[in-house]
């Protein structure tokens, strides 16, 4: 995380809702072991703490409004409980990695995103993400594979053209 201050987000319920996730954050490595097991017994974080699907899905909002204001430092703690608490829904892990990838934290962005496509094998979002920090610290080769799938879940969809030039210009790139 970045060592720069940061001010707090505007909306003061937005600002409480970020400084409560970031200090829970910090309790985390005590708790490893805990999540571990219930993560084994087939329970959510979510499920254990009574917290519903639509709570969830309101905190989800939040972050992706902070996502789009480009506030991804107020973000990332938001993504990251959201990961924690509910560990089989990609898109909470696509926006942690997203959060990371650009705080410049590529290499811990590629679990979250190589997470994603666990779960959601078809995201050519976060396969062309994944292939973007794979680059980013130097590890060519399985960027080439990893873009080279993104051009395949993209051909033939209209709604994935973009992604599908981009990760075209970065393999081309790489045959330089």
């Amino acid at each position: 995380m970045s060592t720069t201050y940061i001010h707090p987000p505007r909306d003061p319920e937005v600002a409480a809702i970020v400084e409560q996730l970031s200090e829970r954050l910090a309790t985390l490595p005590d708790e490893l072991e805990w999540l571990q097991s219930l993560a084994a017994s087939g329970h959510t974080l979510a499920e254990v703490r009574g917290i519903s699907s639509d709570e969830l899905d309101a905190l989800y909002g939040v972050g992706y409004d902070l996502c789009n204001e480009g506030s991804f430092h107020h973000a990332l703690p938001i993504a990251l409980q959201l990961v924690l608490h509910a560990p089989r829904e990609p898109r909470y892990s696509f926006m942690a990695g997203s959060c990371l990838q650009r705080q410049n934290q590529p290499e811990q962005a590629v679990l979250l995103f190589a997470q994603t496509l666990l779960l959601q094998p078809d995201d050519a979002a976060a396969a062309y993400r994944l292939g973007e920090c794979l680059l980013a610290i130097d590890r060519n080769e399985e960027a080439r594979d990893v873009l080279l799938e993104t051009v395949e879940l993209c051909r033939g969809n209209e709604r994935y053209r973009r992604i599908y030039e981009l990760a075209t210009e970065r393999l081309a790139a790489l045959n330089r």
